[in-house]
C-alpha cells in the first residue's frame, strides 16, 4: 500500500519486505546493521521505506547471493561514507568484486562440469531404455555398445555403479 508522505510515494515495512522477497525481521536486523533507513515514520509510528530502500534491499539480495557476509555488504554500502576519498572507495571496491568474480568464475568450472557429466549419464541412460541386453549398465556386458565407448567418456558416476 503506498502512501503519500511529504510527496514521496512511502511503503510500511510488511509491504517492503514482501517486495523484496525477505522477511520483516530481516528488514528490522538491516536497519540495525545500518543497512537501510527508514525514509520516516507514520501517523501512527509504523517505520515508512521509499523506493530507494527496495532497491538498496535488491542489492543487498544480490549481494548475498554472491556470497558475501552481511559485514562485507555493509562496508560496501557504506564505503564511501567510511573510506573518504572516491579514489580510494573505487580501488576497495574493485578488490572487493574481483575476489568474489574469481570464486564465480570457480563455481561456474564446478557446475560446468557437473552438467557434463550429468549429460554424459543421461546420454547412455537414454541408450539403455532400448537396449536389449538383459543386464544394463553392465560395462562388460555393453562393452560393444556405442554410448559406452571409449571407455573414458564413462561418467564417473556409473564408473562406481557399473562395480
Amino acid at each position: 500500500m503506498l502512501q503519500e508522505n511529504d510527496k514521496k510515494k512511502v511503503i510500511q515495512i510488511g509491504d517492503l519486505a514482501k517486495r523484496a522477497g525477505i522477511s520483516v525481521r530481516a528488514v528490522r536486523y538491516y536497519e540495525e546493521l545500518d543497512l537501510i533507513i527508514p525514509t520516516g515514520h507514520s501517523v501512527g509510528g509504523f517505520r515508512l521505506y521509499d523506493e530507494e530502500n527496495l532497491k538498496r534491499l535488491q542489492v543487498i539480495n544480490f549481494l548475498k547471493e554472491l556470497g558475501l557476509t552481511l559485514i562485507e555488504i555493509r562496508k560496501i554500502l557504506l564505503a564511501k561514507k567510511e573510506i573518504g576519498g572516491d579514489r580510494e572507495t573505487v580501488s576497495f571496491l574493485q578488490r572487493v568484486f574481483k575476489e568474489k568474480l574469481g570464486l564465480v568464475e570457480v563455481k561456474i568450472r564446478a557446475l560446468s562440469k557437473m552438467k557434463n557429466e550429468l549429460s554424459n549419464a543421461l546420454r547412455i541412460l537414454d541408450s539403455c531404455q532400448s537396449c536389449d541386453h538383459k543386464v544394463l549398465l553392465d560395462a562388460i556386458c555393453c562393452d560393444s555398445c556405442a554410448s559406452l565407448n571409449p571407455r573414458d567418456t564413462v561418467p564417473r558416476t556409473f564408473e562406481v555403479i557399473l562395480q
